[in-house]
């Protein structure tokens, strides 16, 4: 179980630092809800 929400953190980390730096607002701050939304879910669901 910890280490299933470890993954998805990381995983989540990965898809900010690769969507972050992007120029279209769309994809900078949808990657961006989409890792919060998948940290939350990791640490609470």
């Amino acid at each position: 179980m910890i280490n299933d929400n470890i993954v998805e953190i990381l995983l989540a980390a990965i898809l900010v630092s690769s969507t972050y730096n992007k120029d279209q607002a769309v994809i900078k701050w949808g990657g961006l809800i989409v890792a919060v939304g998948a940290v939350v879910s990791a640490l609470f669901g």
